[in-house]
């Protein structure tokens, strides 16, 4: 009783570490998440454009992701999907929109994490 406990408690652990070292790596812009950090101000011209050039910059980020951490490709495209959204602007062009801290700060997150 006393192993599966402990052993219950590592691997708990271990998952939390894992979920700790992605959402650090999601929220610190570096040259592989250039995707999307550094493509933010690009303006397009319909909601479509954006869309299409936001999942480009999806499949480059996920690859990373799935190799630095434990996460299955579904939580990777979710978590990607809710970090990186396609919102108008005031001129009328969509951009890609930055929500990250949203994301890592969120119950949604957080029940992954616990």
């Amino acid at each position: 009783m006393q192993y599966q406990h402990r052993r219950r408690t590592a691997r708990r652990l271990v998952t939390r570490l894992l979920f700790s070292l992605t959402a650090a790596a999601m929220a610190i812009p570096r040259p592989a998440f250039a995707d999307h950090a550094f493509n933010t101000d690009i303006p397009y011209a319909s909601r479509g454009a954006c869309e299409a050039a936001n999942a480009d910059f999806d499949n480059g980020d996920r690859e990373w992701l799935s190799a630095a951490s434990g996460l299955s490709d579904g939580e990777i495209r979710s978590m990607l999907q809710r970090a990186w959204r396609c919102e108008p602007g005031s001129d009328g062009q969509w951009y890609i929109t930055d929500h990250r801290i949203e994301v890592l700060s969120s119950d949604w997150w957080q029940r992954r994490v616990n």
